[in-house]
């Protein structure tokens, strides 16, 4: 699994990247031994910047169904907050958008799909 995480407390911004294949269990593993025990995404409102822009993700649609399910125990957390994603390759855009939707109507964490850096920093340093 090829992944980094930073904390920048600047701009309250937790820096995700990823590349290579991309797995839901690898998804779920960075939540879970990652974001899920940092206090910057737990209680100091830090939001998420996911750069999947090297990465392909090998996952099919009904793998969305899994992750807003695991979502879903995250409300207390998540609602409210922003996640900017950063996805270049096609296949990997359209189960993006399907998440995007999903995950905005179901769990209210506020989630947008870019194609460049500058514009997911952008709209997640927008108040």
């Amino acid at each position: 699994m090829n992944f980094t995480v930073r904390c920048e407390p600047d701009q309250k911004i937790i820096f995700y990247k990823h590349w290579g294949n991309l797995k839901t269990e690898d998804i779920g593993y960075v939540w879970e031994n990652k974001f899920l025990k940092m206090p910057e995404f737990t209680e100091l409102g830090y939001n998420l910047f996911s750069d999947y822009s090297e990465a392909i993700f090998d996952m099919s649609v009904k793998d969305v169904d899994f992750i807003i399910e695991f979502m879903r125990h995250l409300i207390p957390i998540l609602k409210g907050k922003k996640q900017s994603i950063i996805i270049t390759d096609p296949t990997s855009t359209a189960a993006s958008l399907i998440f995007e939707n999903e995950v905005n109507q179901e769990i209210g964490f506020n989630v947008k799909i870019f194609s460049t850096k500058d514009a997911a920093l952008k709209w997640l340093q927008s108040s």
